[in-house]
């Protein structure tokens, strides 16, 4: 969505009763905390978030101060917040709203907050603060502080019909998390010179999906500071956390201030801390108690003010992605087009290891490339399971086969027929009930083909000569008919190389646990291929060729000398 399609202003609606109440239904299909998008604050992020906005915005000159809390849960987030409000300014009026649905929940931290701050003005909402926001519309738009840490659902979890209206509302759709709309319309409730903090997860500073909320916040609010907490496990839940804070003020006057935080294999460090909020405002290798090695950058957040992903940016690095630029002659978009594997959305039916070898055997099969495949230039395991394909190509066509000519097919597949029929979006599509539901095109894949794992510690892409089908384990590059030999080589040279992974963390940095990168289609489409005529690019070219006429996997030494080979190209 561009971002004139965006309105700044909060959307005039009416009441929806019939959102209201769907609303209330809390996902009738999933866990309670998990449909609430519940992860508590732990403290001592509470009050490293309070104190940077306190020191965003200062108390001390406002005779009265309105906090808003639009998910708040235990309350410990606002308490960090008084905590240092009451220090700078005792005297303030201070007015407290919050919104929880769980009327337990509000009883007991009304009681925790009134008995720490009796003087304070307090009100919580037994209601869902988004439905607030957009169709009450009592809430005061002069907000000093908002500090919150929504709830983590996807809109898919909501359904359909409330996707719907925040589509409409806040301009999300597709694949996007709830906090999207929580971010989108606190700033429209802050005061002019308002601060809003917000914890959430990290994935929207770098995915796709996120461009929307990047692109609103880049264009209707101002960014002060980012926070990447990455893979440091600050939350008992599998959320990779970052802390935003924004305003409707300039309080940066410059790029706004970029902090990543992430566990580092980097030899220990002599500086042990207790916790990560011990060195934040540092940066280096730091040792926390349970022995594990974190690393802290700070630097400045580079944007493209066009939603594009977010990176942490300093002097030396951008220093080093414009040399990179330079030596770059082609993206690997240039080369071919990404493709995801096939989804068959019935993997128990289409797909086994092992099929019967008799009379019997489906006509149908094929063999099918998945994870376990995976290796640098050459798969590490030509093993392949097999997949029950039901697709070809008719008069230039992509279609399904016909059954009724493959009878072993058709009889397995018969006797698995109610599973398959009962995929509802294989009838809307009006397909047939025996159709793999994403087949890709099946012309391609006798073709040449680079595959790679989504998920990896280490870039794992490699060439498939096979004519194999690819599972959606993976993704695959459909090699345009125009690359050269010579660029598919020098490809799988620096796709492969740890040069790619320095490239991926300094551009994106778009991490999981336990150091694991995510190779989606944007950050591949965007590394970079140097021109494959100068000599040093020969050198590598030759490498590979070699790996592959040898039709064993890089040892150490190969491995090394590639490394090194592809960072010349660059340097």
């Amino acid at each position: 969505m561009n971002i004139r399609q965006i309105n700044c202003n909060l959307p005039k609606f009416g009441r929806q009763r019939k959102f209201q109440k769907e609303s209330m239904m809390r996902y009738a299909y999933v866990s309670d905390k998990k449909a609430n998008g519940v992860v508590y604050t732990p403290c001592k992020m509470a009050d490293y978030l309070a104190g940077e906005m306190v020191d965003t915005l200062s108390p001390k000159k406002l005779t009265s101060i309105r906090v808003l809390d639009p998910a708040i849960g235990d309350g410990e987030l606002v308490l960090s917040l008084l905590n240092r409000v009451f220090v700078l300014n005792p005297n303030a009026e201070i007015t407290v709203i919050g919104f929880e649905t769980d009327s337990t929940t509000i009883s007991v931290t009304k009681k925790r907050i009134a008995e720490r701050y009796p003087a304070v003005h307090l009100k919580i909402h037994n209601s869902d603060f988004i439905e607030t926001a957009i169709f009450e519309r009592f809430l005061p738009r002069t907000l000093d502080y908002i500090i919150a840490n929504p709830p983590y659902v996807r809109t898919q979890i909501l359904g359909a019909e409330k996707a719907r209206y925040l589509a409409g509302i806040v301009g999300l759709s597709g694949r996007v998390d709830i906090y999207y709309a929580f971010i989108i319309l606190a700033k429209k409730l802050l005061s002019l010179n308002g601060v809003a903090g917000f914890i959430t997860s990290n994935k929207f500073m770098t995915i796709k999906a996120g461009k929307t909320v990047r692109e609103y916040l880049e264009n209707c609010a101002y960014l002060k500071q980012v926070t990447d907490f990455g893979d440091t496990k600050l939350f008992e839940a599998a959320v990779l956390p970052c802390i935003i804070i924004f305003s409707g003020k300039d309080y940066c006057n410059g790029k706004p201030n970029f902090t990543s935080i992430y566990q580092t294999k980097k030899a220990d460090s002599s500086i042990r801390i207790d916790n990560i909020f011990d060195a934040i405002n540092q940066s280096g290798v730091f040792t926390l108690r349970d022995g594990r090695n974190i690393e802290i950058k700070r630097g400045k957040l580079t944007t493209d003010n066009s939603g594009g992903p977010w990176r942490l940016s300093t002097s030396e690095s951008t220093t080093w992605l414009d040399r990179i630029k330079e030596k770059t002659w082609k993206r690997f978009s240039d080369i071919g087009k990404i493709r995801v594997g096939i989804k068959t959305t019935a993997d128990n039916v289409f797909i086994k290891e092992y099929w019967p070898d008799n009379d019997l055997t489906p006509e149908l099969l094929m063999p099918l490339i998945t994870h376990r495949n995976a290796g640098q230039i050459l798969p590490d395991n030509d093993r392949f399971w097999k997949v029950l394909y039901t697709h070809t190509v008719i008069n230039g066509k992509k279609s399904a086969v016909n059954l009724e000519t493959y009878p072993n097919s058709m009889d397995y597949l018969q006797r698995h027929r109610k599973q398959l029929e009962s995929r509802e979006y294989i009838k809307n599509a009006k397909r047939n009930w025996y159709e793999i539901w994403v087949p890709q095109n099946p012309e391609a894949w006798k073709n040449r083909k680079i595959v790679f794992r989504d998920i990896s510690e280490t870039p794992q892409f490699w060439l498939d000569e096979s004519g194999a089908v690819v599972n959606g384990d993976c993704y695959w590059i459909d090699i345009f008919s125009e690359t050269s030999d010579d660029e598919l080589m020098l490809a799988l040279a620096v796709a492969n190389s740890s040069f790619i992974e320095e490239y991926y963390d300094v551009k994106f940095n778009n991490k999981l646990y336990a150091g694991k990168r995510r190779f989606m289609t944007q950050y591949v489409n965007d590394f970079p291929l140097p021109n494959p005529s100068s000599e040093a690019a020969k050198k590598v070219v030759s490498l590979v060729r070699t790996v592959i006429s040898n039709n064993r996997p890089c040892d150490q030494a190969v491995k090394i000398v590639l490394d090194n080979a592809v960072r010349s190209l660059f340097s």
